[in-house]
């Protein structure tokens, strides 16, 4: 039975154009087939979207926050249904699963309680008696984008302050992930979101670029590849369009050689394998002093031993597939490109058959020494350990990059740990661990790796809402 893909001014439907969901752990399963949208799908979404703003611009800040709160509790209570198919579509592991439901319905909850908050300051008069001040205002109709590795998290860090401050939205995600964002309005639906409010376009490459073509469109959040970003930017050009890009990373951690040895491997374990390697965050080089090189890589390999591969749904299995077969093609060729410039396999390095895994899309936990990693983003299990003499070369080979989302530096010395905080080229920061994430705390980079106002925190307020200066004066 074909599920309907698209929600437009509080209506299901779809355009004919099926979207075949098979779970990445066995293609042979097919989980959904998502009835699609096209163009005039968006456009209808749009002018949708345009209608709702003035009413949803004007709701009372209790009244949005008190459908946030609901759409937050729509999502917990279909919690586990939503978990166990976002494993059977994406192939997450079901803790990593409900963890992003979890998360998700923070972001919502945070958000509601941002509808309450001031958005303005009053600021001193240049006339006396008079009062000056600003306010911080929806900008209008929202476009988001959003990716297949966290299809429930990254939208609810969007949808959240968006839909919190008063814009209506219009939201395509990944088409590799279209059941996991109907579970999401569906939720939005029980709710009681008004229609117009939220609309969902699923499908490929012809909803996106409807979407960013769009006249009603105010502003414009996107999370995916660097290529796309940039050619999202381009289009956008001149038009006024409030643009925010999450994008790549080929992220860097530092390891010094006083870094004590197995708390830091299994923190770069769960940084460059966590999510079967598919964030933007994920650590691709460990950048690592000389005398520690040969005993974290010990430590790195006893770290993987006892690893599991398997579908997402089994308790016993630490890491999923990749989403997909031509992902899978991506990060063996990486490591294929990487052996040929003098890499050597410490751990993993192959596709697994065996157990029925040649079924689905799955690569082995791989970390590899001695060539130093390529400046392309690998979006999958891959860590690549690259010595350095002093914490002076590592912060230049750290840098080395054109991508600055995230980067990580283990040590015991508080000084060089500041100094390495100083000198990376990052938007995010870490001292001894490599990652977290919290809805509170800006999220973002820089260089190729971001553009336009943080995500997350306050910070999400320079994106969906424009600023306005009132200046009252008692008499003429």
């Amino acid at each position: 039975m074909t599920t309907p893909g698209t929600y437009v001014d509080g209506a299901w439907g779809g355009a004919g154009r099926p979207l075949a969901v098979r779970n990445p752990a066995d293609v042979d399963e097919l989980v959904a087939e998502i009835d699609a949208g096209d163009a005039a799908t968006v456009a209808a979404a749009c002018a949708a979207a345009a209608q709702a703003a003035a009413g949803w611009g004007a709701t009372p800040g209790p009244d949005r926050a008190a459908l946030l709160d609901a759409f937050a509790r729509e999502l917990e209570a279909a919690g586990g249904e939503i978990a166990r198919d976002l494993v059977r579509e994406e192939g997450k592991t079901l803790a990593e699963a409900r963890s992003e439901v979890r998360r998700a319905a923070q972001s919502l909850r945070y958000f509601a309680q941002e509808a309450l908050a001031p958005l303005g300051d009053v600021l001193p008069s240049a006339r006396p008696g008079a009062v000056t001040m600003t306010r911080r205002r929806p900008v209008g109709p929202v476009a988001l984008i959003t990716p297949f590795n966290f299809p429930l998290l990254v939208p609810a860090w969007k949808l959240a302050p968006a839909l919190a401050y008063g814009n209506p939205v219009v939201w395509k995600p990944s088409e590799l992930t279209p059941l996991t964002a109907v579970h999401v309005v569906r939720a939005a639906e029980r709710a009681g979101l008004p229609p117009g409010v939220l609309n969902l376009v699923t499908g490929g490459a012809e909803v996106g670029a409807a979407l960013v073509a769009a006249p009603e469109i105010a502003a414009l959040s996107f999370t995916g590849s660097t290529a796309v970003g940039r050619a999202i930017e381009r289009a956008v050009a001149g038009r006024g369009v409030r643009l925010q890009l999450e994008m790549g990373g080929a992220n860097a951690a530092v390891v010094l050689a006083d870094a004590p040895l197995r708390p830091t491997a299994t923190a770069l374990l769960e940084g460059a394998m966590g999510g079967t390697g598919q964030r933007c965050t994920a650590i691709r080089r460990a950048v690592v002093e000389r005398p520690a090189l040969e005993p974290l890589a010990d430590a790195l390999r006893d770290g993987l031993a006892g690893w599991r591969l398997g579908s997402g749904l089994d308790p016993d299995v630490a890491m999923g597939p990749l989403v997909s077969a031509p992902a899978a093609d991506r990060v063996l060729a990486a490591v294929d490109d990487a052996r040929g410039r003098g890499a050597t396999v410490v751990a993993g390095g192959s596709r697994p058959t065996q157990n029925g895994l040649a079924r689905g899309h799955f690569v082995e936990p791989t970390v590899l020494a001695g060539a130093p990693a390529g400046d392309e983003e690998v979006f999958g299990p891959l860590l690549t350990l690259v010595p350095v003499d002093d914490l002076d070369e590592a912060i230049a080979v750290a840098n080395a990059t054109r991508y600055g989302l995230n980067a990580a530096v283990f040590t015991a010395d508080l000084a060089r740990a500041l100094r390495f905080a100083d000198a990376a080229e990052a938007g995010m920061v870490h001292v001894n661990a490599t990652g977290g994430v919290a809805v509170h705390v800006p999220f973002g980079g820089i260089k190729d790796s971001g553009f336009g106002p943080f995500e997350q925190g306050r910070a999400a307020a320079e994106l969906f809402t424009a600023p306005r200066v009132i200046h009252l004066h008692p008499t003429p």
